[in-house]
């Protein structure tokens, strides 16, 4: 079960999950650390509060996180990416400043789902398509 309050995702559950994902966490209960996730490439900072895990994102420059999550997600799954990558992180980058998060710049909702790398390129659409709806990721 998970409630939110001021930003942070709290898991009432015991184990931790990622604020983007909800795939599970690997990390000590002893430590507040940064996690990046093994799913989709976002990076999680943990802590175990009150025997609460609290999950929040990692504040950085905009353009340096969305093209660490980007680079992470593209290593986990062996995707490359082509000529238009600036061209779509400026586009990621234009609906964070608009909407509050990175949220795919060929999908008109604006819900987790459609947060980049979105539900749909996670699921396998890259193996099945060849690149994602957007073009940033394709398969090799």
């Amino acid at each position: 079960m998970w409630t939110l309050s001021k930003g942070e995702f709290r898991n009432l559950t015991g184990d931790a999950y990622c604020r983007l994902c909800s795939e599970r966490l690997e990390s000590n209960p002893e430590a507040n650390n940064t996690v990046t996730c093994g799913t989709c490439g976002t990076k999680n900072r943990i802590s175990f509060q009150q025997d609460i895990w609290v999950i929040e994102g990692v504040s950085e420059e905009p353009e340096k996180e969305i093209r660490d999550r980007a680079e992470e997600f593209a290593l986990l799954r062996s995707y490359k990416f082509n000529e238009l990558k600036q061209r779509i992180i400026q586009s990621l980058i234009k609906k964070r400043e608009k909407y509050g998060d990175f949220y795919c710049p060929c999908k008109a909702r604006t819900i987790l789902e459609n947060v980049c790398p979105c539900k749909e390129t996670r699921d396998g659409s890259v193996e099945s398509k060849g690149r994602c709806t957007c073009g940033l990721f394709w398969k090799q």
